[in-house]
């Protein structure tokens, strides 16, 4: 079928896919955009030309868990405060389709409810 790179962000201690990118070319083609995605996505609300920690795990021949960190120092404070946030970035081929049925009316009762 399809070749897509997947994006997972972590929040609150669950994660959650963010980012469905489709990719073009195939299985290499994909891997390629995967590996590009690990080394430029940015944090969760920053520009992409803002400064961040970056790691980079390479968990399988598909996979990569991200960690970027980024500091900040607000007016007032003593010190910098850093955050972090951990990113699944998968590739994977869509195999299978099933569009959702639509959801039907509820039927009325005796009361017109």
């Amino acid at each position: 079928m399809s070749w897509y790179v997947l994006v997972e962000r972590v929040k609150h201690g669950e994660w959650s896919l963010v980012d469905k990118i489709p990719v073009e070319g195939g299985e290499e083609a994909a891997l390629a955009r995967g590996e590009e995605i690990t080394r430029t996505r940015p944090p969760w609300g920053s520009a992409a030309s803002d400064p961040c920690g970056r790691l980079v795990f390479r968990t399988s021949p598909t996979s990569w868990l991200v960690e970027l960190t980024e500091s900040s120092w607000a007016k007032g404070e003593k010190s910098p405060t850093t955050y972090t946030e951990h990113l699944n970035i998968r590739v994977a081929e869509l195999v299978r389709v099933q569009e959702p049925v639509p959801a039907e009316p509820p039927e009325k009762g005796r009361f017109g409810r």
